[in-house]
């Protein structure tokens, strides 16, 4: 696919033990945390992008915006999608919406750079000096 402003692509979730806010924060309800509904709009954005790279390059967040604006109990499923809403090579900037079986739970903004994945490890090897 011809990366394009407006290109859309999702990712699903089954809500598990694994994903709820108590593990983090052992107050806080069972239900699908913020920073799982993180990782899965990051996931679903480099998911679109991997296909837009070369085998030299990987992807990286930059800035994640998050609203959640609504709770997911287990064996729910939480879908994102995320539209691709301007592409400056190397920066990618997109929309994301959640939803779980019943309702929005969530929308924001994800930006990502394409980056050479051979410097990006050097840059990370040297901080390990």
């Amino acid at each position: 696919m011809t990366a394009a402003v407006g290109n859309e692509h999702s990712r699903s979730v089954l809500v598990s033990a694994e994903h709820f806010a108590s593990r983090m924060v052992p107050e806080a309800p069972e239900v699908f945390s913020t920073p799982s509904l993180a990782v899965l709009v990051e996931q679903t954005a480099a998911d679109w992008l991997k296909a837009q790279l070369t085998t030299e390059q990987t992807s990286v967040g930059s800035e994640l915006v998050i609203r959640h604006t609504a709770p997911t109990p287990v064996d729910r499923t939480v879908t994102v999608t995320v539209t691709v809403a301007a592409i400056e090579p190397p920066r990618y900037d997109f929309t994301w919406v959640a939803r779980d079986d019943v309702e929005e739970i969530g929308s924001g903004t994800h930006q990502r750079f394409a980056v050479d994945r051979a410097r990006f490890l050097a840059r990370v090897d040297r901080k390990r000096q």
